[in-house]
């Protein structure tokens, strides 16, 4: 499912913070709320699945890389072209054209000191830390785009995303049930403990859910992907 352009907010699935430009063009994420700095329009190139990103309050856009540890806005010649590849939902993920790397939300709260944090621009081969939700608030997609090379307007059909690497690639999750599942359990920031996941499992079995996973099946599937984060993700609870 495409995105249709216009404005939105956007938020960070794991706090519900939404993305807003602060100071000299920062793009950060910030506490939800209904300003301007914390609305975008989504647009896209005639024809194509190419989106870019810009600020509502100036003409300024998404760029296609860090300055330093920020994410700084530019003009609209330098703006960064992505693929939003529809999840489920209203879920995406943002990805530079032809590249792994994608918008990712930082997994720690702000210091005591400010109240946004950054946002960063990450080849990443999993996913944690890179759905974002797009709240609809209205089908102004602002001004038109200029046309860009490479922008084409006779694109083929876009694919259907897929958060299942074929075997070939290194398959992370045996099945959809089990990426959902880890997903319910872990992008939260108090991820379930193991009573809460056996009585859970043991609920939607109870309401007839079907290809419930097993707890031992699921303890397997998040072993295999801490061995393939290289044990990176320090948010999981054994």
């Amino acid at each position: 499912m495409s995105l249709s352009p216009g404005t939105y907010k956007i938020h960070d699935t794991d706090s519900d913070r939404v993305l807003a430009h602060y100071g000299e063009g920062k793009i950060t994420t910030w506490p939800n709320c209904e300003d301007e700095y914390a609305k975008w329009y989504i647009k896209r190139y005639s024809g194509s699945s190419m989106y870019v990103i810009r600020s509502i309050q100036e003409n300024k856009y998404f760029p296609s890389s860090m300055s330093k540890t920020n994410m700084v806005w530019v003009e609209e010649n330098d703006a960064a072209v992505f693929n939003l590849d529809h999840q489920f939902r209203d879920f995406y993920l943002v990805k530079l054209i032809g590249t792994k790397v994608h918008l990712e939300h930082p997994n720690t709260a702000p210091s005591d000191s400010r109240v946004y944090t950054p946002v960063n621009l990450a080849a990443k081969d999993a996913f944690k830390g890179c759905f974002w939700r797009f709240e609809k608030i209205s089908d102004d997609a602002g001004s038109a785009l200029a046309p860009r090379a490479g922008a084409s307007t006779s694109a083929p059909p876009e694919p259907q995303p897929s958060l299942l690497p074929s075997q070939g690639s290194g398959r992370l999750y045996p099945d959809d049930a089990h990426l959902y599942t880890d997903m319910l359990f872990n992008i939260p920031r108090m991820p379930f403990n193991r009573d809460q996941r056996i009585a859970v499992l043991d609920w939607a079995r109870r309401l007839g859910a079907t290809k419930v996973p097993t707890i031992e099946s699921l303890d397997k599937c998040e072993r295999q992907l801490e061995a393939a984060l290289g044990g990176s993700n320090t948010n999981r609870e054994e």
